[in-house]
């Protein structure tokens, strides 16, 4: 059975976001990288809706969210939206789930608001920052070279260069309304948030400290992507479990059944899946 989708918007520090909730039960944030929009989840969503309050949302200025988009993206106000969205929906904490650059605003959160986390899945953070030295300015490097192409060329031609870098990630068309919303959101992708996310060097020490319940996850199919490297390494840092994921990057979008069972399992092997 279909569950009843209800159409949100919080208003948090000059912006209006758009959110998506459904189901009841434990309150599940479900946080999209690149191009912003909550619709990369809401297949997975209505799948988990039975068992959690799943909410999933377009993040400031993507798609059906506001915000001034002349501005660069800080990963600090994405995580200050992201806890106002957790207080919206009634809750005092959430389980969260992010995504590349959504999981680096989810380890922001555990860094710098980490009450309103009850447990995070970090998949795939793209924290260059942490790789060896020469692996790092190399991958800095590809980001100034894609962002000098957005400045130059247009997004289109950064674009090709960045999905390139993504491992065994399908080539295929969103469906025609996702897919016009996130062309629209690459144009601020490229200008105004890849630098602060590629650039993001998480606050270890502080995650630690707050004692935040953290699992890092990789795809099956990532192979030895940066972003898998990166994961690896954040692993280490914080002295967390690694847990495979189906699939690749994008594997919310693409496998959206095999996306929420291995979200059920690990929420399952960690004691987050009960009804509170």
């Amino acid at each position: 059975m279909a569950s009843t989708l209800s159409i949100e918007t919080v208003v948090n520090d000059g912006a209006q976001i758009y959110c998506e909730r459904r189901g009841k039960g434990p309150l599940l944030l479900l946080i999209a990288g690149a191009m912003g929009d909550a619709g990369f989840y809401s297949s997975a969503a209505e799948i988990l809706a039975d068992q959690f309050t799943v909410v999933c949302y377009d993040r400031r200025c993507n798609s059906r969210s506001s915000g001034d988009r002349t501005k660069d993206m800080t990963v600090a106000q994405q995580a200050r939206d992201a806890a106002a969205i957790i207080k919206a929906m009634g809750a005092d904490k959430a389980t969260v789930f992010g995504s590349s650059g959504g999981a680096i605003i989810g380890l922001e959160l555990a860094a710098a608001i980490p009450k309103v986390i009850d447990f995070l899945i970090v998949h795939e953070a793209p924290v260059i920052e942490l790789l060896p030295e020469t692996d790092a300015d190399k991958w800095r490097s590809f980001v100034y070279d894609i962002y000098t192409k957005s400045q130059r060329e247009n997004w289109q031609a950064a674009l090709n260069d960045f999905m390139a870098s993504l491992i065994n990630v399908p080539d295929a068309p969103y469906p025609p309304d996702l897919n016009a919303r996130a062309e629209d959101d690459s144009e601020f992708f490229f200008n105004h948030e890849l630098k602060a996310f590629a650039g993001y060097l998480p606050d270890i020490e502080s995650i630690r400290n707050n004692s935040v319940s953290v699992v890092v996850a990789v795809g099956r199919d990532s192979d030895d992507a940066c972003y898998v490297q990166a994961s690896n390494a954040l692993a280490t840092k914080l002295e967390c479990e690694t847990v495979e994921f189906p699939g690749h990057h994008d594997v919310s979008f693409w496998m959206p059944e095999e996306f929420a069972n291995a979200v059920r399992q690990t929420l399952e092997n960690h004691g987050h899946d009960k009804k509170k």
